[in-house]
């Protein structure tokens, strides 16, 4: 770990604790890999020996010896433990409470990156892209190569794996095609961002554009069944095709949905009726519907069309 001496003097061999972690100092080095035997305030340095990766921006002091360290770090964990249900909500927390009515979509992701620097980075990156429908879930993250553990977590949890700056070894490589688990590799952040924005995006549900055809008045009603409607009338505006779709009204009321299968224009059959002319038509319906003499018939398409963050 990188880390700046504030004040005293730090030798090799001393223990130091930062976090929830410590480390009794095998090598200090400076910053351009100078071997040193002690650094004195203001002093950058490299420290080897960390039991575990210290988190960014996290303190460091230097204690008496290991016991003490042990007691200090474990101490750390515990007070992390006790507050993690009081941590500040995340984005896609306060979208879950603000929007209870709306499922809310989430692209489950695991952070891979060669520092720890790196990792809050592309972590904090990915959290941005938070919306009101698709949020980003960190199930896993940590510095270092992709392993097998990673490829297990991201299998039992339908994550995709993003690793920055990082190696996917040979082991890890072959676990991810056996389990059909997705590895993406980036040396660029925001290639990876973009890269996760496309596939938030396609957890998004297309928007429905209508497109309004035109509208018939009811002149006669000749069948009527649970699953079918067949009847005549006037093309009042616009032009009728088929397959369409119809809303089945009455004055301003809305009775039924129905989708238009057939239209005839005397007795043969036609692809489209335009405005003024008379028509028949055949209406496939989930429910009976008692249709009458002036009710109007709306004929409309939907198309849905992809969108994206």
């Amino acid at each position: 770990a990188v880390a700046l001496v504030e004040s005293g003097t730090l030798k090799n061999g001393d223990v130091v604790v930062a976090g929830s972690t410590y480390a009794k100092i095998r090598n200090l080095e400076s910053t351009t890999g100078e071997a040193l035997a002690a650094a004195t305030p203001s002093t950058p340095v490299i420290i080897t020996g960390f039991k575990d990766l210290p988190s960014f921006g996290d303190e460091f002091q230097a204690v008496g010896d290991e016991k003490a360290a042990r007691t200090l770090t474990q101490a750390a964990k515990t007070e992390q433990q006790n507050s993690s249900s009081k941590a500040d909500m995340s984005s896609s927390d306060l979208i879950r409470i603000i929007n209870r009515s709306h499922e809310l979509s989430e692209l489950n992701i695991i952070v891979k990156a060669d520092v720890q620097g790196s990792l809050t980075s592309v972590i904090d990156s990915l959290k941005a892209l938070d919306s009101e429908e698709v949020a980003v879930r960190i199930v896993g993250s940590g510095v270092g190569a992709v392993s097998e553990n990673d490829i297990h977590l991201a299998h039992t949890s339908s994550a995709i794996v993003y690793g920055f700056n990082v190696g996917l070894p040979t082991s890890s490589k072959q676990l991810a095609n056996r389990d059909k688990v997705s590895v993406r590799l980036f040396k660029i952040i925001y290639e990876l961002i973009d890269d996760a924005k496309q596939e938030m995006s396609q957890l998004l549900a297309p928007e429905v554009i209508e497109k309004q055809l035109g509208t018939l008045t009811i002149k006669g009603i000749f069948k009527t069944t649970k699953t079918e409607v067949i009847c005549g009338g006037e093309v009042k505006k616009g032009k009728l095709t088929v397959p369409s779709l119809v809303r089945i009204k009455r004055a301003k009321e809305v009775l039924a949905e129905a989708r238009a299968t057939n239209l005839k224009r005397g007795p043969q059959d036609a692809k489209e009726v335009v405005e003024g002319e008379m028509c028949g038509v055949n209406l496939s319906t989930t429910s009976k519907v008692e249709v009458q003499e002036g009710d109007i018939l709306e004929f409309y398409t939907q198309e849905t069309v992809a969108r994206s963050l």
